[in-house]
């Protein structure tokens, strides 16, 4: 008998997450594991974004660069440690990157209607996927893998929690044109579940020695929920009005029972910089 799709989401997600922990337990293993996110996620994107367009060659490459703009910038930052060396920004490498996707366009496309799409849609993914999720290598330099970890997997609790609160006690709509399911309780039991997980798994850390920075209040836990629970639904509606744009359901189909890569780290795309921002403001 078939599984349902509840059932295979938990089969994917007791697969798939403890190998994507796992990878934190080094900052190359994590940089290995959002490459190859990246990459996925890329893929995904210029396939449904570009899918009027048969250049596949043209969208590889373009992906490829992208994926190496990653693998570069977290080589670079690694190198630099958390020193500041005003004669040189690593932000350039996204720069260079956008260099590379225009002239790789301009040389493989005579439309300029065409030429446009690729470019902005590279464009787009370059900072949308590539730059947004690069902040764990930042967090994981500045604050170590716990803390790299711990925003992670705050994430997966907020959208867990979400999903079955608001099942079970979701009225009130919160983007019914871009995510009709979304509801404001969803959102409120997501946060609550977000700021009970933070403030038991970075005590849990703190006393097994891998708490890396100055311990946080609870006021702090409450900050940090919130930028979580905020940003992600943010990420998540951001990620539906894309889809629905293009006339997609599903990102693709790489996770099964979740639908695309993409479809699951919506919302780390945008809590993940500012969840960076805060650390440093909090710490």
């Amino acid at each position: 008998m078939a599984l349902s799709n509840t059932k295979v989401r938990i089969v994917t997600a007791a697969v798939v997450a403890p190998f994507a922990m796992l990878c934190f337990i080094n900052y190359y293993s994590a940089l290995g594991l959002v490459s190859a996110v990246v990459m996925i996620a890329t893929y995904e994107y210029l396939a449904f974004s570009l899918k009027k367009e048969e250049i596949p060659t043209l969208r590889l490459a373009i992906c490829a660069v992208v994926v190496l703009n990653t693998i570069f910038y977290g080589l670079i930052l690694a190198k630099m440690g958390t020193a500041v060396d005003p004669s040189f920004r690593p932000e350039l490498v996204f720069v260079m990157s956008m260099i590379t996707i225009s002239a790789l366009t301009l040389v493989g496309v005579s439309d300029i209607s065409k030429a446009k799409l690729f470019i902005t849609n590279g464009a787009f993914s370059l900072i949308y996927i590539s730059f947004n999720l690069s902040f764990f290598f930042p967090i994981y330099i500045q604050f170590g893998g716990f803390i790299a970890l711990t925003g992670l997997i705050a994430v997966w609790v907020f959208d867990i929690g979400a999903f079955f609160v608001g099942c079970r006690l979701g009225k009130i709509r919160i983007s019914p044109t871009y995510s009709p399911k979304k509801s404001l309780e969803g959102v409120v039991g997501g946060y609550i579940f977000t700021l009970l997980f933070m403030v038991l798994f970075v005590r849990i850390g703190s006393w097994l020695g891998l708490y890396e920075i100055s311990a946080f209040g609870l006021v702090d836990f409450a900050i940090l929920a919130f930028v979580i629970s905020f940003f992600g639904t943010l990420g998540d509606v951001t990620e539906s009005a894309l889809k629905r744009f293009h006339g997609v359901k599903d990102s693709g189909d790489t996770l099964p029972g979740h639908g695309g890569m993409l479809d699951r780290i919506d919302g780390l795309l945008f809590a993940t910089p500012v969840f960076y921002v805060f650390l440093n403001i909090l710490s």
